[in-house]
């Protein structure tokens, strides 16, 4: 059967009606969908039959300005297609035309005509196990529980018996108790006191949504047959024949993505409702051949939504994880420059960071912070590590000190010697020779950065300098002065201020920030290297508005920036 899918010309005086297209289809137009079997959210609809099914096309509200959805009527796990949900939706990538009503649905017709004849060769079998994780989510027996977990150091290769904590309605699989403890304390400021012994089961291959077990007896016969000795983390589970429990399923893709999907077990419930016994559950099972499976086959048996508490690095730079997760940071000075710095590199993938401020938090940072009104009054150090470990809870360690570096270095020595990095962005000219002094001492293997920022936030800078070569005080005189200022002029500061800063807000803070932990993170993974001298110049517009300009000085030796300012790089050319 061929259906006129060819789009109407676009300069049509008048746009045909969709009651009046489906009615051109003759008898394979099979009427409206009654409004009380729409689909959530659907405000009209459309049935017609192609190659043999039934099909539902169906619009929302904001159609013709939203894509028409098409369903597949009587869609059953049984004969799961790829790329087709649950409730029969096709997952199609078309986005129609705006405002053309028919010309929208001929679009969306078309490509679910396609994807149904590739299913019809099993063109696209290999995506329940490419995708398995979302045939999984699709075909989950419960939205009000899911299951969220922390592969271990060999992912989905190998079984383990894991660690799960409660958290509401979250259950989150760790493959140890080390690993639950660090994340639930860095999640929720303490220690999970529920954790329950969970196999995750490596299997292979991962199955088909027919395949999906139903029972825990079916469960049992799928790892029985695709893992090695995954039934001995089973019969463990079931030493204590538990009220609940969860096993978690693991397996690869064709192309090595890994993939987790939980099963919640529960005993059955006896005629008031409980949990039967467990002398109730074992009685027989021990006249059988397996008594411990009998006994597993007898729980019932729940697919639960499945994530990975890690699935943010897959979003993150390919490798650029693996080469900085191993760097051991200090970032000092946690004020507006470096509380964003420490939280890029954060985000950034680096697992080890060691935050030093001496000072407190207040209402006059709260627009130029990382932190906002709840840190008020509280050490800046410490609570941007707490902000970083509950925004990132999977990260190994951070630590706040709320002491200067000085006394950092005096207190601590040998962790001074562990660091391979250290970040300065405290903008004063003493702190950082501080660091630059203690660095210099035999032993210390670390390079700095140094980040600063002029009048305004025009111009920032952030300077890499080794342990050995240019020092940083070469740049500066005597007095901690700049010996090639970007900036001159512009607005005196505001009272409030007392003179000790200039105004600037979070827009024009975001370049700096990005300038500092971009040099950070070029220095760790080797693309830069020492003496490096990065500038960041705003546009005319900007020095403008704070009735400032460029010092003659810099722009005789480094060339006069363009209305848009721009990135500048040079060695640190300082004798």
């Amino acid at each position: 059967m061929s259906l006129p899918l060819e789009a109407a010309p676009s300069d049509a005086p008048e746009e045909l009606d969709p009651d009046a297209w489906f009615g051109g289809l003759g008898d394979d137009f099979l009427g409206r969908v009654p409004a009380a079997l729409l689909r959530a959210g659907m405000v009209d609809g459309w049935r017609l039959r192609w190659g043999g099914r039934e099909l539902e096309v169906q619009v929302d509200e904001d159609f013709p300005f939203a894509a028409a959805r098409v369903y597949l009527v009587g869609y059953e796990r049984g004969q799961a297609q790829p790329h087709i949900e649950r409730n029969g939706k096709l997952c199609l990538g078309s986005n129609g035309v705006p405002g053309n009503r028919v010309r929208t649905i001929q679009t969306a017709l078309a490509e679910a005509f396609q994807l149904l004849a590739d299913n019809d060769t099993r063109e696209h079998d290999d995506d329940f196990r490419e995708d398995f994780g979302l045939y999984w989510l699709n075909w989950a027996d419960r939205s009000d529980l899911r299951v969220e977990i922390l592969p271990g150091p060999e992912g989905a290769r190998k079984s383990i018996l894991g660690r799960a904590a409660l958290a509401g309605k979250r259950v989150l699989v760790f493959p140890g108790k080390n690993d639950a403890t660090r994340i639930c304390t860095n999640l929720t400021g303490s220690a999970s006191k529920w954790l329950k012994e969970t196999p995750v089961i490596s299997i292979d291959p991962l199955p088909a949504p027919d395949r999906y077990p139903e029972t825990a007896d079916e469960l049992w016969a799928l790892v029985e047959a695709r893992s090695q000795s995954g039934t001995d983390l089973l019969k463990r589970l079931m030493a204590n024949a538990p009220k609940e429990a969860f096993v978690v399923l693991a397996g690869k893709a064709p192309s090595g993505r890994e993939h987790y999907a939980a099963t919640y077990l529960r005993r059955p419930l006896d005629h008031s409702g409980k949990p039967l016994k467990r002398k109730t559950m074992r009685r027989g099972t021990e006249k059988s051949e397996d008594s411990t499976r009998s006994l597993f086959g007898r729980f019932k048996l729940q697919r639960i939504a499945t994530q990975r508490l890690d699935s943010s690095a897959s979003r993150l730079p390919d490798g650029v994880q693996r080469q900085v997760a191993a760097a051991r940071i200090i970032v000092v000075g946690c004020g507006a420059l470096g509380s964003g710095v420490a939280k890029m590199l954060a985000k950034t993938g680096v697992e080890h960071l060691r935050l030093i401020d001496p000072e407190l938090m207040g209402w006059e940072n709260i627009r130029r912070h990382e932190l906002g009104g709840g840190a008020v009054g509280h050490g800046k150090a410490m609570a941007l590590a707490h902000s970083i470990r509950s925004d990132l809870p999977m990260i190994s360690f951070v630590e706040g000190y709320a002491m200067t570096f000085a006394a950092f270095a005096r207190q601590h020595p040998g962790l001074l010697k562990q660091a391979d990095l250290v970040v300065s962005c405290t903008g004063n000219w003493t702190a950082d020779a501080s660091v630059e002094f203690a660095l210099a001492q035999p032993g210390h293997k670390a390079s700095a950065i140094y980040g600063w920022m002029e009048a305004h936030a025009l111009a920032s800078h952030a300077v890499l300098i080794g342990n050995t070569g240019p020092r940083l005080a070469d740049g500066f005189d005597e007095n901690g002065a700049f010996r090639l200022p970007v900036v001159a002029g512009g607005k005196a500061p505001p009272p409030e201020c007392g003179g000790a800063t200039t105004t600037f807000g979070a827009i024009e803070l975001s370049h700096a920030q990005a300038l500092v932990a971009r040099l950070a993170m070029d220095a760790m993974r080797e693309h830069e290297t020492a003496p490096a001298w990065h500038t960041r110049i705003a546009d005319t517009d900007a020095f403008e508005e704070a009735e400032a300009a460029v010092t003659s000085g810099w722009a005789a030796a480094r060339g006069q920036p363009g209305n848009t300012g721009g990135l500048f790089i040079a060695e640190w050319p300082f004798p």
